[in-house]
């Protein structure tokens, strides 16, 4: 499918832009990830974590499901030498399966559910107007620190579009988002008279960006600085004015900092806190600070709202016998502190899957990959993670997986691909887990302290 439309764009294009794509002017780059998988009951899992909470990012990732992230990189002008100008177009594009079944439409059936999205796309101009500096502008994956085993991209997670600047240990940005939720889509019509013509107003929120790294010591080891503004100004509108607390103006603020310690032979240790007040207080669960957490208050904004992220990562090779990649991560969130629900009730009573005005929850886990010979690896992880919202019962999960893997390219390291994994996991769920259905897994299969996965995937990226 991608193939063929990619063919038709290049059947489309004007003669002379047809012809005019040397092999040297292209990269082609991609992250995949296909497979099956199976549940005791029969149900679709592929891609229904078994981890506490909507996002993944407190838990492991190998029950997720399909996914294709093709690139391209357009050298509209390539360097001669390190200090020479290059010019780059750079575009992404996401294949995934709304359902979470399968991707491919010759298994599912139901080509509807699979959807194509552009991811992004954006033109950066490097050594331009002075040496050093680079700029860039459009939609871009704007985020540098992840974990991979838990595909958690943390710290300065902010996908957005914008236009950029890195120039040395600076790296500052300025970037818009838009939402349908009500504090950024406002109908001024409420409980007004119906006018001849709709009055939804819809807001976009501006955020200031700028990071700064020190390098110091040995190796790649730096200290970076973190800082935020987000801003929603009030709309305007002629004809009709929203009640003061509808259509409010807002701000948040973000403040972190991360440790980067290069320990030699590809070592490393990643420490990071980051805290987000008001409309910048994501933090649940590894949410972007822009993933607005919880309620707003009485007078409409997030006035006493606040989001709390601290993440360590590591990674030890103990020669070439075994690679243990770790982390541990910690999350506090809430919205305002003047909510106040219209039908107030006890906390117990919250129907499972309501959101909650504020979330503590926190994992640690490690994978263990073993090098029983060059094209053969045993991959094992065991992960513990805890998640409570508001006063409700805090609930628990344990997983331990394991997964024969052949790697085919025979390098002795984490982050080799392609890998052909078989793939079984366990959980174990406490009763307050089962009780608020705390998974996407069981929200799937239903009541159940024992959660069994079995699969098998291939992962590559190039």
């Amino acid at each position: 499918m991608l193939a063929g439309l990619a063919l038709a764009v290049l059947a489309g294009a004007p003669r002379p832009a047809a012809a005019d794509l040397p092999s040297e002017k292209v990269e082609f780059m991609m992250y995949g990830r296909m497979g099956i998988a199976w549940a005791p009951s029969g149900q679709v899992v592929a891609g229904k974590y078994l981890n506490l909470g909507d996002r993944k990012a407190i838990g492991g990732r190998l029950e997720e499901g399909d996914y294709l992230q093709p690139g391209l990189r357009y050298h509209l002008k390539k360097a001669a030498s390190e200090s020479d100008t290059s010019v780059d177009l750079v575009t992404d594009f996401e294949i995934f399966s709304l359902n979470g079944a399968i991707v491919s439409d010759l298994a599912n059936g139901d080509i509807s559910d699979i959807k194509i999205m552009p991811l992004q796309a954006y033109v950066q101009a490097k050594n331009v107007l002075t040496e050093g500096l680079s700029l860039w502008i459009g939609s871009n994956l704007y985020r540098k620190s992840d974990i991979h085993i838990c595909d958690y991209f943390y710290f300065n997670s902010l996908p957005g579009q914008g236009v950029g600047l890195l120039y040395k240990g600076l790296d500052a940005a300025v970037l818009t988002q838009t939402g349908s939720s009500g504090f950024f889509a406002t109908d001024l019509n409420a409980g007004l008279p119906a006018p001849a013509t709709p009055a939804i107003v819809q807001r976009q929120r501006t955020m200031f960006i700028a990071q700064y790294s020190i390098p110091f010591g040995a190796g790649t080891t730096y200290v970076q600085g973190l800082g935020e503004v987000h801003l929603v100004p009030k709309s305007r509108n002629d004809d009709r004015s929203a009640p003061i607390h509808v259509n409010p103006p807002d701000h948040g603020a973000v403040a972190g900092v991360k440790l980067h310690l290069d320990l030699g032979d590809g070592n490393f240790s990643d420490a990071s806190v980051r805290y987000g007040n008001r409309i910048a207080n994501g933090a649940e669960s590894g949410g972007s600070t822009y993933n607005t957490f919880g309620e707003p208050g009485l007078d409409g904004t997030y006035r006493g709202a606040y989001g709390l992220e601290v993440v360590e990562h590591f990674l030890w090779n103990v020669d070439k016998l075994v690679s243990i990649n770790g982390y541990g991560t910690l999350h506090f969130s809430r919205g305002s502190t003047s909510y106040a629900p219209v039908d107030p009730e006890p906390a117990d009573a919250l129907a499972p899957g309501a959101v909650p005005n504020n979330r503590f929850d926190y994992s640690f886990g490690a994978r263990p990959t073993f090098y029983v010979s060059d094209q053969f690896h045993l991959i094992t992880e065991a992960t513990f993670q805890t998640r409570k919202d508001e006063d409700r019962a805090t609930g628990t999960a344990v997983k331990l997986s394991v997964a024969p893997t052949v790697v085919p390219t025979g390098e002795r390291s984490a982050w080799a691909r392609p890998e052909m994994r078989l793939i079984y996991t366990l959980a174990l769920y406490n009763q307050a887990a089962v009780d608020q259905r705390m998974s996407p897994y069981l929200q799937t299969i239903g009541t159940s302290k024992v959660a069994h996965f079995l699969g098998a995937r291939t992962e590559w990226w190039f």
